[in-house]
């Protein structure tokens, strides 16, 4: 059963915030829309604050969700982490994870990446 893109994107959004909270994480925020971009996902546990990015397919055509966050994705995300971070109170750890989702037209298979990537020593984060 095919799903139409946007719908099958929420859905993952959706499988992924579950994902957090089964592990105890609260979700602070959903598709915030921050500096100019946008974080699936930002969930905290105690002083761990992650930003998830979400891919949700289909088809494994173009390869797993997780392959989509390249080093310019990844670019991106630190720099709203560091947004995102500077409007923190309290001392944090930020965490870049990665949820890569492949709905087989039955049920999801999850990719669950935590810590999937950090910061280059060299960006402005």
């Amino acid at each position: 059963m095919r799903i139409p893109i946007a719908k099958l994107g929420r859905f993952g959004e959706w499988r992924a915030l579950w994902i957090y909270r089964v592990r105890g994480y609260r979700i602070a925020a959903r598709n915030l829309r921050i500096g100019g971009g946008e974080i699936d996902l930002v969930a905290r546990r105690g002083r761990t604050l992650v930003i998830a990015e979400v891919k949700t397919r289909q088809s494994l055509a173009a390869g797993e969700g997780c392959e989509a966050v390249d080093r310019r994705k990844q670019e991106q995300l630190v720099r709203l982490g560091g947004l995102l971070l500077a409007l923190e109170r309290q001392p944090v750890r930020l965490r870049y994870d990665v949820v890569s989702l492949y709905w087989t037209g039955w049920r999801f298979v999850v990719n669950f990446i935590p810590d999937a990537f950090r910061p280059s020593p060299f960006s402005r984060h």
